[in-house]
């Protein structure tokens, strides 16, 4: 699981790079002379400059022809109305008892009403990792022994809405908040909510990066090894009993994220 991370993080990183560079960003060289020359600067070395203007000429100036050189800072433009995705890869710390951590993987798809309000819906999956020793132990063997929830086995795949509110315009860089509801209805069914905070760089017209960090709350089954002869024990294949647990988990995670 921490390879495939990785190797996610790995290539939604060089496709922003791409798309960062797909589009050249534009360069105006002022030169002592009082004129100007707007461009995509193609070399640059101590001794000299060379731009390509929008018809296709290029220039080449000395160094000490230029008073300085300004660019044009591309922002993604998000005051119009239009569809949005989001992709999150992050890491989620449990707390209280029991608890576990989990890598994420988070989307969503929704719709942009203003600059403000974004309404949409996605998918996530959340690999658990149970610390075992914040469950009940068991008491199926003469000394206690760690109960293993077993949540591992499968990871949680949350199904949710989301409403998120930026407080500027996502042409600049701005804080946002976030809240998504929904359950989890593949391998563990039960509640998902999590609300978050975070801040969102304008980067491209392509891609934006979000920063987050937030709460997550789970509810699921999981199995209490126990003796056969404690009241409600349910027999298991394996010749052993447990009692069936409704356990509510308590997360807190960080996570980064791409925008498009």
């Amino acid at each position: 699981m921490k390879k495939f991370l990785i190797i996610l993080v790995a290539v939604v990183m060089a496709m922003s790079a791409t798309a960062a560079g797909d589009e050249a960003r534009k360069s105006t060289i002022h030169l002592k002379s009082g004129e100007f020359v707007v461009g995509t600067i193609i070399s640059r070395t101590s001794e000299n400059v060379e731009i390509e203007t929008d018809d296709g000429m290029k220039y080449v100036y000395a160094s000490d022809e230029i008073d300085y050189i300004s660019h044009e800072t591309k922002k993604k433009n998000y005051d119009t109305s239009k569809f949005r995705g989001f992709v999150d890869l992050g890491y989620s710390l449990g707390f209280g008892a029991p608890r576990n951590n989990y890598w994420l993987i988070e989307t969503s798809f929704g719709y942009q009403f203003n600059i403000h309000w974004y309404l949409g819906a996605g998918i996530g999956l959340h690999k658990f990792n149970a610390i075992v020793s914040s469950y009940p132990p068991r008491t199926d063997y003469a000394e206690p022994r760690p109960n293993d929830p077993d949540l591992d086995r499968f990871p949680f795949i949350p199904l949710y809405a989301e409403t998120r509110y930026n407080l500027h315009s996502e042409s600049h860089h701005t804080p946002w908040a976030s809240l998504k509801v929904g359950g989890s209805i593949f391998n563990h069914g039960g509640l998902f909510l999590s609300p978050s905070i975070g801040y969102h760089f304008a980067t491209s017209k392509t891609f934006s990066f979000n920063l987050g960090v937030g709460y997550a709350l789970h509810t699921a089954h999981y199995k209490l090894w126990c003796t056969g002869d404690t009241p409600g024990a349910i027999p298991d294949k394996s010749g052993r009993s447990y009692l069936d647990r409704n356990g509510i988990f308590h997360n807190a995670f960080l996570k980064l994220g791409v925008e498009f």
